[in-house]
Order: structure tokens, then C-alpha cells, then sequence
């Protein structure tokens, strides 16, 4: 997973997350992430976490949760206020 400081990123980075090299693109808006996307979790506290989005969050309410499932096909919800960034990530089509 990448690294605490992939959280302040401000240009595209590639990341592996077990045998799979994914881009991750820290400059699309939050309001741009829809279900099915997959996406970095940065959270507040605790371990980064590659997961696809199930469900958004309504509004702006940072008490409002979000509704993901990770690579093991566990589904988790974490409240917005738990998440410190969110960025977009898809497969790298270049596995080298």
C-alpha cells in the first residue's frame, strides 16, 4: 500500500497492492467518486485500504458514513469524519 504520505499528493502516482500495479489519481474531486469505483482510503488512523466504493455519503455532512468493500469482498463502512482522503485508483494496463 503506498506510503502515509500518498495522502498529500497532488499529481497522479502508481501504487502495488499485492501482485497488481494500480494509478491513483489524488486530484479528482470526492464529488466525482461514484459506486463501483475503486479507491485508496487514507483514513485518519489506521492502515490505507484499496476498496471499491459501494455507497456515498449524502451532502456534505461529515458525520454521514460511506459504503465500501475491500479486495476480500468484505463489505465496511467508515463515517466520513474517519476518512482523511479518498483517491480514485484503477488498474495500470503496464503490470511491470
Amino acid at each position: 500500500m503506498p506510503a502515509p504520505d500518498g495522502r498529500h499528493a497532488k499529481q497522479p502516482y502508481r501504487v502495488r497492492v499485492g501482485s497488481v500495479w494500480y494509478w491513483v489519481d489524488p486530484t479528482i474531486s470526492t464529488d466525482a467518486i461514484e459506486p463501483g469505483d475503486a479507491l485508496i482510503i487514507y483514513p485518519v488512523s489506521g492502515d490505507v485500504t484499496l476498496a471499491t466504493l459501494r455507497s456515498p455519503s449524502v451532502g456534505n455532512d461529515t458525520d454521514r458514513s460511506m459504503h465500501f468493500t475491500n479486495l476480500e469482498g468484505q463489505r465496511f463502512t467508515m463515517p466520513r469524519s474517519d476518512i482523511a482522503a479518498l483517491h480514485l485508483a484503477a488498474v495500470d494496463d503496464d503490470q511491470t
